[in-house]
C-alpha cells in the first residue's frame, strides 16, 4: 500500500552554514535568505542575535601610496581610540567564511584592496551588542552611524557605508541540543496523536545546524530534518518511495 508522507522540505541559502559545528566560541555572521525565502521545519530555535554590525569602507585617494596607507592607519587609530572610550562599540573584520575576527591594525588583517592605482581601501565592521529585550534595530543602527560621524578622518580618507546591517551569533553550535530536544518533543506529540498504528521514520536530524536571519535583530536556528509517518503494518520502506504491507 502507499503511505501518507508527512515531510518538511528545507529550501535555503545560508552562507557559511556548516562552519560552526565544533562548539567553539566562534562568532559567525548570519547572512543570506530571510525567513520569507526559507521553508523551515516544524521546530526551530528563534532568538535574538548577539551583535548588530555595520560594514564600513575606509578609502583614500591621496596621490602617494604610502600617504594613502598612513592616512588610513591614522583614521583607523582614531576609530580604535573612540571605541575604547565608548564601551558599547567594537571594531572587527569579517573573513570570507563569515567568521568575525577582532580588529587588528595590520596589513594582513585589513587586506587592502589595491586593484586601483589611484586609491587604497579596506572594509571593517563596527558593531554593538544586542542586549536582551532590545527590539528597536533602528536605534542600534543610529548608534553605529553616530559613532562613525564622530570620527575625525585623516587627509583624504573617507568612511562610507551602505546602511545595510548584519547580525552575528557567538558559539551558534551550542543551540543544537535545544533544537533536537524541540524536534523530539514534536515527534512524540505527533505519534501520541496518531496512536500505536503508526511510527515515525526520521531523516536529516544528524545534519549540521543551519541558520537564517529573522527580521532586523533575530535569527532562527534549525536542523533540516524531515520525517515520514508510516503504518506499523509495513514490511519494507524506502524514503520517498512506497511501503509494502504485510
Amino acid at each position: 500500500m502507499n503511505y501518507s508522507r508527512w515531510a518538511f522540505a528545507i529550501s535555503f541559502f545560508v552562507a557559511g552554514a556548516a562552519c560552526a559545528q565544533s562548539g567553539s566560541l566562534e562568532e559567525v555572521v548570519v547572512t543570506g535568505a530571510r525567513t520569507a525565502e526559507v521553508r523551515l521545519p516544524a521546530t526551530s530555535v528563534k532568538r535574538q542575535a548577539d551583535f548588530l554590525l555595520l560594514q564600513v569602507e575606509v578609502s583614500n585617494d591621496s596621490r602617494d601610496h604610502k600617504l594613502r596607507r598612513d592616512e588610513i592607519y591614522t583614521t583607523l587609530r582614531a576609530m580604535m581610540d573612540a571605541a575604547a572610550k565608548d564601551k558599547s562599540i567594537e571594531l572587527s573584520v569579517i573573513r570570507e567564511d563569515n567568521i568575525v575576527l577582532p580588529f587588528k591594525l595590520t596589513d594582513a588583517t585589513l587586506g587592502f584592496d589595491e586593484s586601483s592605482s589611484d586609491s587604497l581601501s579596506t572594509t571593517i565592521s563596527v558593531k554593538t551588542r544586542i542586549d536582551p529585550g532590545i527590539t528597536n534595530g533602528a536605534l542600534l543602527l543610529e548608534k553605529l552611524k553616530n559613532f562613525m560621524t564622530g570620527i575625525k578622518t585623516a587627509g583624504r580618507t573617507q568612511l562610507s557605508d551602505e546602511g545595510e546591517t548584519q547580525v552575528s551569533v557567538v558559539n551558534i553550535a551550542q543551540y543544537r541540543d535545544q533544537v533536537i530536544q524541540l524536534f523530539s518533543a514534536d515527534v512524540k506529540k505527533v505519534t501520541a496523536a496518531l496512536g500505536g498504528d503508526y511510527r515515525v521514520v526520521v531523516r536529516g536530524v544528524d545534519q549540521p545546524i543551519r541558520w537564517v536571519r529573522d527580521g532586523t535583530l533575530g535569527v532562527i536556528i534549525f536542523v533540516p530534518y524531515a520525517y515520514d509517518i508510516v503504518p506499523t503494518t509495513i514490511s519494507s520502506y524506502a524514503p520517498g518511495g512506497h511501503a509494502r504491507e504485510d
